[in-house]
């Protein structure tokens, strides 16, 4: 894996990166809506402190993060159930196929 540079400006700083060819195009993305959301915050209120800012958008992005994590693990969960339930259809007519 070969490495590129980056320099990702988030709240009027930049930030010198080393990364895998990989996830240069996902930084950059992620860095692309961090703006976003800081120019969001910046626009619907009056926040002097850029820190105040910066945790805002990182507590909104986790609790993002946080709910789609949560409705694949619920999807996944409600997929195992119908696997089960054709595993259990198929055994059944084996059963009655086999008879």
């Amino acid at each position: 894996m070969s490495e590129v540079s980056l320099k990702i400006e988030i709240a009027n700083k930049e930030y010198p990166l080393k990364v895998t060819k990989e996830d240069a195009d996902i930084i950059e993305k992620a860095a692309s809506l961090i703006k976003g959301k800081i120019a969001e915050f910046d626009k619907a209120y009056t926040v002097p402190d850029k820190k105040d800012v910066l945790a805002m958008v990182f507590l909104q992005t986790v609790s993002e993060y946080m709910k789609q994590d949560q409705k694949k693990t619920e999807e996944i969960s409600r997929l195992q159930g119908l696997l089960d339930e054709l595993n259990e259809m198929i055994k059944q007519h084996q059963q009655k196929v086999g008879q």
